[in-house]
Order: structure tokens, then sequence, then C-alpha cells
């Protein structure tokens, strides 16, 4: 068995970026994945950038490069008979099958819940959409942005007199996809009771709604209406506070934390009332900020983190996507790994943010479009080179 997932076969019918990086982290973990790609296009993200050094290609592709580590490729047209019924025969030997299509699409195909279930009853049907298979809003398209502002995200997000914010990253899409991978391992847990597999339902909507769980016991429990506030958390200090060289994550907290911070500002009256409470830092944000700004701009970001975290205390500093990339921490754990490809060459790549001490994730490179399709179709599905061959003729595979 090779990783602790080196049992299962993963049929990959996802594209852009939530399915993909499911099925990546089965294949990390040593599943064979096997994706499924439109012959001639592939992936839609395959066609969407940046593309390695501005050429644009798609085995370029960076997105793709980083979401398909460790899978192999076949084409398939599922829109033809001879295609649909291969891609049968592949879940007939599958553990799992991932899906992000919008709800109803597979049951056109001939590939849904219940076909699949009929041809292989221990497989895991994984359906990853915008709004899961359910509801008023089953069939309506989202994007990113159109999730963190339907789920209440944007709301939360900027400052209180200007727009909402959307995230950076794609939050909707790769909590979702977690969820996903959880989710399907969780109804493989249950196929090893009860022999027969499940069908696993995923709304990105509700993942991107997952992310604001505090601000929704406020809502649902407190009864009051959450408000953009920036980043004056309802602590204080919690927040970014400028220094020499930039700015500085300052955490003050309880009072006992707070005893153990205040010191180091070389401040006597920060450690009296009524900044000694935190009510009372809180309530004269100002004046506290004031206080703590000599000694801050005295100190250089690092100089800042280290001193608050010999105190052992959760200070940080605000990082360029260089020195966070950089991270001695990742370094030494091994996070990134460099992998060749065999267009784009030798590359870093993310690893999984989880390892298990005896089974660590391992990746290889992304495939090539179709790469595998002799492969699987010879030698897993038993047919003949020259059927593979008048399939590519018509464009089936």
């Amino acid at each position: 068995m090779n990783g602790a997932l080196g049992h299962l076969t993963v049929l990959d019918l996802t594209h852009w970026l939530a399915g993909p990086y499911c099925t990546k982290l089965f294949a990390a973990y040593g599943a064979t994945v096997i994706k499924v790609e439109r012959p001639g296009t592939g992936d839609p993200v395959r066609s969407a950038g940046p593309f390695y050094e501005g050429r644009e290609d798609r085995e370029r592709s960076i997105p793709f490069l980083w979401l398909n580590t460790g899978k192999k490729s076949v084409t398939l047209d599922l829109k033809t008979a001879a295609g649909r019924e291969l891609a049968l025969a592949l879940a007939e030997r599958a553990d799992v099958v991932v899906e992000s299509f919008r709800p109803g699409v597979l049951d056109r195909l001939g590939l849904g819940w219940e076909a699949l279930h009929a041809r292989n009853p221990r497989c895991v049907l994984t359906s990853i959409s915008s709004f899961g298979q359910t509801g008023p809003y089953r069939d309506w398209a989202a994007t990113d942005m159109t999730l963190y502002a339907l789920a209440g995200l944007m709301h939360c997000t900027g400052d209180p007199d200007r727009p909402p914010l959307r995230s950076g990253p794609a939050v909707a899409q790769y909590t979702g996809a977690l969820g996903a991978y959880m989710g399907t391992l969780m109804a493989l847990f249950a196929r090893s009771r009860t022999g027969r597999g499940q069908h696993v339902d995923v709304s990105l909507h509700e993942a991107a709604i997952e992310n604001i769980e505090i601000q929704m016991v406020d809502q649902l429990h407190l009864g009051r209406n959450v408000k953009r506030n920036g980043d004056n958390h309802v602590l204080f200090p919690w927040q970014l506070q400028p220094c020499k060289d930039g700015q500085a994550a300052v955490v003050g907290g309880p009072v006992r934390h707070w005893l153990a911070a205040a010191p180091m500002f070389e401040e006597p009256r920060l450690l009296q009332d009524p900044y000694r409470r935190m009510d009372g830092r809180m309530a004269h944000r100002g004046e506290v900020a004031e206080l703590l700004a000599p000694w801050l701009m005295r100190h250089t970001r690092h100089e800042v983190y280290h001193e608050g975290q010999r105190r052992r205390l959760a200070f940080g500093y605000l990082a360029s996507m260089d020195e966070a990339l950089e991270s001695p921490q990742l370094a030494a754990r091994g996070f990134f790994e460099e992998i060749d490809h065999p267009v784009v060459g030798a590359q870093r790549y993310a690893g999984a943010p989880f390892r298990p001490q005896a089974t660590p994730p391992r990746q290889t490179r992304a495939p090539l479009l179709g790469e595998h399709a002799d492969e699987v179709l010879c030698e897993l599905l038993g047919r003949s080179r020259a059927e593979v061959e008048a399939w590519r003729a018509e464009g089936v595979v």
C-alpha cells in the first residue's frame, strides 16, 4: 500500500477549484486518482492563467499544475454513448467518484447516483456544487465572490465607513473542498461497516457560512446584528500596530496576558487603571495605542515578534508574500516540495496542512492532458489499443 489511502481508486469528474483540490488530497495520500477531462481542452482551469513564463498553453496553467498533482488524466467525451459507458466502467472499479457539475447534469448524462449505485453499490459519490443538491437555489450559479457575499462574510469584512470587502483567496472553494474530502472519508468509514457507499452532498454556500461561526453566535444567540469593524477586534490590543519597519501583531487580551505583555512597552501607565483591565483598554483604544507607539516605533517587526514570543504571547508581524513563503518554519517541516514537470520543469508546490506520522503526504506532478488514456483504458478496463485508437479518432477519447 502506497500511502494511507493507497488502497483507494478515485474517479475525478471535477473541474476548476474545489473538486480538484479535494481529489488532490486523495492523491497526496496515495489514492489512484483518475481525472476525466474533455478531449482537446481538458479541465477549464487549463485555459485560466496565470501561465508559466506568460506563455498561454493548457500544460502551463499554474492553477492546474497546483490543483492536480499526482493524478492520471484520461480524456472522455461524456456526451457520447461510448464516453459515458467508459466512465461507468471506470466508476465500477472505483471506491469514490467526485463530481462538480451543476445538480442534475450527472443524472442527464446517465452517470448519477442511481446509475452509479446500480453498477457499484460500494462506491461513494461526492457531489460538490454551489448550493447543494436540494433547495430553491440548487440550479443557480455562483462564483466565490457571490458565495462570500451571500454567506454574510462580506457584511463582516472591511471598515465600517467603507464598502464591504471580499476575501483575497477563494475561501468558499477551499473550505468546501476540505469538507468534501472529510465527508468522503466519513462515507468510506461507514462503508467499512455497512459494505455500501452513499451520496455525499457538499454545498460551497454552506462551507462559506461555516467561516463566520463566531459572528453567527452573535446573531443567532445574542440577537446582535454583526457590523464591520475593520481590524478593531473586540479585545484590545489585538491587532496590527505600526512599528519601526512596518506593522506588528500585538496581543493583549485578558488581564493575565496583559500583565505579561505590558512591561515590554516600558510605559508604567499601561499597568494602571483604567488600562490594566480589558474593558478599560477597550474603552480607551486611542489612548492605549498612543502609549504603545513610542516603544513600537523604536523596534522592528521581528524584534516585536520575538520579544512577544519570548514572553509566550502570540505576537506576530505583517509578512510580505516573499517572507511568508520563505518561512524557516515551513522549510523545517518540508511543507513545499519540488516536483519536476516535462513542460514547466522543476517547481515548488505546497503540501497538505496535515500529516499522519507514518503516512505523510507525497506529491508527484500534474498530468498532461489525456496522458494516461492508454494505461487506464487498456490496463484497468482491459480494452484493446485498437479500440482506444478508434475512440480517439472519433473524438470520444
